[in-house]
C-alpha cells in the first residue's frame, strides 16, 4: 500500500491537469491516499513490533489536520453532528480549486443560527511532511525489529520516579532509553513524546490546592503510561503503578456516572484541540450542569490553549471506564 500510495504521489505532482472534473479525481484520490497510507504505517508497526509506540503522525500538525481534511471533503462532508442537536456539511469550492491548493467551507447549523468557516489546504505541505514522517517511522520501525530485546532497569527506574517526580531522575531515564533503543531526537517515539511532555509537566505551576493535585495525577499518570510502554518493549510483565484518583476527578467521574449515555460519546475527543467537534463536546457536556467538583475541573480545561495541556487534561478525564 505504501508502495502504491508513492505511486500515486509522484503522479499527482508530475501530470498536469485543466479539466475540472480530472482535478478532483486527483484531490480526491490523493487526499485518500495519504489517508491509507498513514493507516498502513500504524498496521506496519504494530505488524513487525505488535506496538503503535514507533509512530505518532498525531504530533505532526500537518498531517493531524489530513484525516478532519479528508472527512469534511471525501470522507463525510454531508454529516457532521453536534451535541445540541445542530449539524454541518462541507462544500468545496470547484471555483478556484487546482492541484496546488483548494477552498472548502463549511456551514454549521446550532441554534437557529448560521456559521461558515472556511479551510484552505495547500497539497504540497501535505505531501512533503507526509514522506518526511514515512521516513521517519520505517527507521523507527527498523531500529525496533533489528535490535535485540533488552532487558533493562527502565521500568524500575520509573517506578521509583512515580513516587519522586525528579526530573533529573526522568532526564537520565530518557538517556537511557535513547541508548539502549539506539534513537535520537528526530525520532517520533511515543517513548520520548510522553516523556517530554512530562518534563514539560514538572514546570507546570497552579496556587489552587485542588488544581496542584490534578497536577500531580497527571505527572503521575503520564508516568505510568511509560512504565506499561517500558515493560511491553521488554515483553514483561509487572504490577501496574497505582494513583489515587483526586477529589476534582473523583467528581467528575461521579458526574459522569450519572450522565454516561449522553457524556460519554462527548469525552472522545477532548484530549485533541485540533479535532473539529473539540469545543462543541466541550460546551455540550459543561451544558448539563455537572457538579461543583466537575464544573471547576471542566473549566480549568477550558481555559487552557496549549494543544499539550488539552492532551493532559483530556487523557485523564476519558480514563473513565463505562459501566459496560
Amino acid at each position: 500500500m505504501l508502495e502504491h500510495v508513492d505511486l500515486m504521489v509522484e503522479r499527482y505532482l508530475n501530470e498536469k491537469q485543466t479539466q475540472r472534473g480530472a482535478i478532483l479525481l486527483d484531490v480526491f484520490g490523493i487526499l485518500q491516499g495519504l489517508f491509507v497510507a498513514i493507516d498502513a504505517l500504524y498496521d506496519l508497526s504494530i505488524g513487525l513490533t505488535r506496538y503503535k509506540y514507533p509512530i505518532n503522525i498525531n504530533q505532526n500538525k500537518i498531517l493531524h489536520e489530513l484525516k478532519y481534511i479528508r472527512n469534511d471533503i471525501v470522507g463525510h462532508p454531508t454529516h457532521r453532528t453536534y451535541p445540541n442537536g445542530g449539524m454541518g456539511f462541507s462544500i468545496l469550492d470547484t471555483s478556484h480549486l487546482s492541484k496546488e491548493k483548494m477552498t472548502y467551507k463549511t456551514y454549521i447549523y446550532e441554534k437557529n443560527s448560521l456559521r461558515i468557516e472556511t479551510k484552505d489546504v495547500l497539497f504540497e505541505p501535505l505531501i512533503t511532511q507526509y514522506k518526511k514522517e514515512k521516513l521517519v517511522v520505517l527507521k523507527d520501525i527498523e531500529r525496533t525489529i533489528r535490535h535485540d530485546q533488552a532487558t533493562t532497569d527502565i521500568p524500575e527506574q520509573l517506578a521509583i520516579f512515580h513516587e519522586t517526580l525528579n526530573k533529573e531522575s526522568l532526564l537520565q531515564i530518557i538517556e537511557t532509553f535513547k541508548k539502549t533503543y539506539d534513537v535520537d531526537e528526530s525520532s517520533s517515539h511515543r517513548f520520548l513524546w510522553r516523556a517530554n511532555l512530562l518534563i514539560d509537566l514538572l514546570s507546570w505551576q497552579e496556587n489552587d490546592d485542588e488544581l496542584k493535585e490534578i497536577l500531580l495525577y497527571m505527572m503521575r499518570f503520564q508516568t505510568s503510561k511509560l512504565y506499561d510502554m517500558a515493560l511491553d518493549m521488554e515483553d514483561r510483565r509487572q504490577k501496574a503503578l497505582y494513583t489515587p484518583i483526586p477529589k476534582l476527578l473523583h467528581g467528575f467521574y461521579k458526574f459522569v456516572r450519572k450522565h454516561e449515555k449522553i457524556v460519554y460519546p462527548l469525552m472522545k475527543n477532548l484530549n485533541d484541540a485540533g479535532h473539529p467537534l473539540h469545543d462543541s463536546d466541550l460546551m455540550g457536556i459543561l451544558s448539563l450542569n455537572p457538579n461543583e467538583d466537575a464544573y471547576k475541573l471542566l473549566n480549568f480545561f477550558k481555559a487552557q490553549t496549549n494543544p499539550d495541556c488539552k492532551f493532559l487534561i483530556g487523557s485523564i478525564l476519558r480514563a473513565y471506564r463505562p459501566k459496560s
